[in-house]
């Protein structure tokens, strides 16, 4: 019977421990419109793709509320708050809202419970975008056609 030297062992134990790793990191890949998988996956780290019904800014230009289409009954929402703005502004030609409007994206995070002041939202599930490299435009808004 060949023994392995002690080095070999703890490289493969190692590698082992590494793969175990990066599978518990992976995330979830959920549709805007899932809500049973985005029920499942609340407080956990998911990838959240769909397309942009509307980004914009609230009255008080506090928050940027993100809707995305088909996710009426999930009532999911992606929000960027005023402090972040500028970052956010500055890496989308200006106006992240007009860049988000339309486009197809992919956005990772923590989806969490909102737990804002709006009464009717308590309870639905959002993702706070604090970093530029959460958003990926997969496919920008159609351009628009002169009229």
């Amino acid at each position: 019977m060949k023994l392995w030297p002690a080095s070999t062992f703890l490289l493969a134990l190692c590698a082992v421990a590494a793969l175990a790793d990066e599978s518990a990191t992976q995330r979830a890949v959920i549709d805007a419109s899932d809500k049973a998988a985005l029920a499942e996956h609340m407080g956990k780290e998911v990838i959240i793709r769909g397309e942009v019904k509307e980004a914009a800014w609230s009255r008080s230009g506090k928050v940027m509320n993100i809707s995305f289409k088909g996710a009426e009954e999930s009532k999911l929402a992606a929000v960027i708050f005023e402090a972040d703005r500028k970052a956010m502004d500055e890496a989308y030609a200006g106006d992240i809202g007009k860049a988000l409007t339309g486009a197809k994206v992919r956005i990772e995070g923590r989806l969490q419970e909102y737990g804002g002041r709006v009464e009717a939202l308590k309870g639905t599930p959002q993702i706070i975008i604090r970093r530029v490299t959460q958003i990926t435009i997969v496919e920008p808004a159609p351009a628009t056609q002169p009229g």
